[in-house]
C-alpha cells in the first residue's frame, strides 16, 4: 500500500510539473503566485517543482518564478512572441501611441509590444521615428509625413534589430522626445532583460538622450529578474502596462517616482 501511495504521489507531481512546463511554453514565464493559486500548493512545493524542472533543463529559475529555457534565444520567432499576451500588448500599444504628439521625435525599440504601436502611429503627422528595428522601419517607411531614421549597425538574425558600436555612436547625435522600450522583466528595483550586453549600451544611450524614457510591459513581465539589468526603476519616467498587473507593482513604481499608465484590456 505504501508503494502504491508513493506511486500515486509521484504521478500527481509529474502531471503538475507537465502542466507547469505547458504554461511556460505558452507564456514564456510562470510566476510563483500563479502556480500556488492554480494548483493549490505551497510556495515550498512550487520552488521544489521549479528546481526539479530546472535540473531537467526545461526551465530557468528567476526571481518570483521561472522562464522557459532559452526563451530569449533567436529560436523564438517574432510571430510566436507577438502572439503571447497579444490582447494586453495591443491595449498597451494603443495607450502608448496616444501620448505621442504630432511633430515629435520618438525612438521605437525592437520588440513585439513596441511594434504594435506602428498601427496607431500612422495618423500622427508629421513625425520623426528613430528605430533600431528593421520591421518597424518597414511598417512606417511609406507613411506620409513620417520620417524614419535607422542608426545603422549590425543586423541581429531573427530579431532584425540593429546593434553594435555604430548604432551607439549614431544615436548619440539625436535629441529624442519620447523613447519606447520593451523589457523582459521588472523587479522591485530594476528593469531587466535577457538580451546581449551591446543592446544594453544602446538603451542607455537612448535613455540619456530622451526627455521621456517609457517602458512598455504586459503583466507577465512583473516579478521576473532576467539576466541583464537595463536600468534601475527610478531612471525611467513612465511604464505603460495592462490592468492584469498586480496593484503592488504599480504602487512600487509610483513610489519610486515613475508614472504608470494602466491600459484597460477588452
Amino acid at each position: 500500500m505504501q508503494n502504491s501511495g508513493k506511486s500515486g504521489e509521484w504521478q500527481m507531481n509529474q502531471e503538475r510539473r507537465d502542466q507547469i512546463v505547458k504554461m511556460a511554453k505558452e507564456n514564456r514565464v510562470v510566476k510563483n503566485r500563479e502556480l500556488m493559486e492554480r494548483f493549490g500548493i505551497s510556495i515550498e512545493t512550487v520552488r521544489r517543482d521549479l528546481k526539479y524542472l530546472e535540473k531537467q533543463g526545461l526551465l530557468e529559475c528567476v526571481y518570483g518564478g521561472a522562464v522557459l529555457k532559452d526563451a530569449s534565444s533567436s529560436g523564438w520567432s517574432f510571430e510566436a512572441v507577438a502572439a503571447m499576451h497579444s490582447v494586453e500588448k495591443e491595449a498597451i500599444a494603443r495607450e502608448a501611441a496616444g501620448i505621442v504628439n504630432s511633430g515629435e521625435t520618438i525612438f521605437l525599440e525592437e520588440g513585439s509590444t513596441v511594434f504594435a504601436m506602428t498601427r496607431y502611429l500612422k495618423d500622427i503627422a508629421p513625425l520623426t521615428v528613430i528605430t533600431s528595428s528593421l520591421r518597424i522601419a518597414m511598417a512606417l517607411g511609406d507613411v506620409p509625413d513620417c520620417t524614419v531614421i535607422l542608426p545603422g549597425g549590425r543586423v541581429v538574425p531573427g530579431t532584425l534589430e540593429l546593434t553594435g558600436f555604430q548604432s551607439d555612436e549614431n544615436l548619440s547625435i539625436f535629441n529624442i522626445d519620447k523613447a519606447f522600450i520593451g523589457v523582459n522583466g521588472i523587479t522591485e528595483t530594476h528593469f531587466t532583460d535577457y538580451t546581449a550586453i551591446d543592446r544594453r549600451y544602446i538603451r542607455r544611450r537612448v535613455i540619456e538622450n530622451s526627455d521621456q524614457a517609457i517602458v512598455l510591459a504586459d503583466n507577465s513581465k512583473f516579478g521576473v529578474r532576467a539576466t541583464v539589468n537595463v536600468a534601475s526603476i527610478n531612471e525611467l519616467d513612465m511604464v505603460i502596462t495592462d490592468d492584469g498587473t498586480p496593484e503592488c507593482y504599480v504602487k512600487k513604481l509610483e513610489d519610486a517616482g515613475v508614472q504608470v499608465i494602466v491600459a484597460k484590456v477588452g
